[in-house]
């Protein structure tokens, strides 16, 4: 009776009538379009409100500056500019050590300070490369971490984002916010395992 059931069960008739039916509702093979793309969700107008109003959700703070010399004065009266301070911006110069000079000042770093490559208004995220990074945990261990951006470098949706990035420099990374975390109480914790604060300085 066993031998019986397993062949009807194998019935080939109709292991080709299923098969068949599948093949009959399979969609026309096409062409794939040349482009693939998605139209902007936020107009040009808007892209400096929206990104500087996600970057307050996210937990950050952005601030629309006329020059670096204007982002520094900010800085200097937000922070305590003697303990250890990094910046990778030309023109901003307010480090006062190198990590060739001693790498263990790393371990306190209060403030880091980068040149942003590409913003996004979705979601305030931030493109930053190695070029702009220098030693890849610099984002991550900072007490505070501040990005200065060019309003012109702003687009609208991740898509249009990565059309611009260059991934040939090695090590990339997407910035949005401080360092944050919530457990399964919901309970959202802010610079859990990173940088607590984030600054972004729009420059037109």
């Amino acid at each position: 009776m066993l031998n019986k059931t397993r062949k009807k069960m194998a019935n080939p008739t109709t292991r080709e009538t299923i098969l068949a039916a599948i093949g009959r509702g399979k969609p026309d093979l096409l062409p794939l379009p040349e482009t693939i793309g998605f139209p902007p969700n936020i107009s040009a107008d808007n892209l400096v409100d929206s990104f500087m109003k996600m970057v307050q959700t996210n937990g950050g703070q952005a601030i629309r500056v006329t020059s670096l010399a204007e982002a520094s004065a900010f800085l200097s009266e937000e922070y305590d500019l003697t303990l250890p301070i990094l910046s990778r911006v030309p023109g901003l110069e307010i480090s006062n050590f190198t990590p060739q000079e001693d790498l263990r000042l790393l371990v306190d770093l209060h403030l880091v300070v980068l040149q942003g490559i590409v913003g996004v208004a979705e979601n305030a995220a931030i493109w930053l490369d190695e070029t702009a990074i220098g030693i890849r945990a610099m984002p991550f261990i900072t007490l505070n971490l501040s990005i200065v951006l060019s309003e012109k470098n702003l687009v609208g949706n991740m898509h249009e984002a990565y059309r611009l990035i260059d991934t040939s420099t090695g090590f990339g990374t997407f910035i949005a916010g401080p360092s944050k975390t919530a457990d399964i109480e919901q309970s959202l914790v802010i610079g859990a395992h990173g940088s607590k604060t984030l600054t972004v300085f729009l420059l037109p």
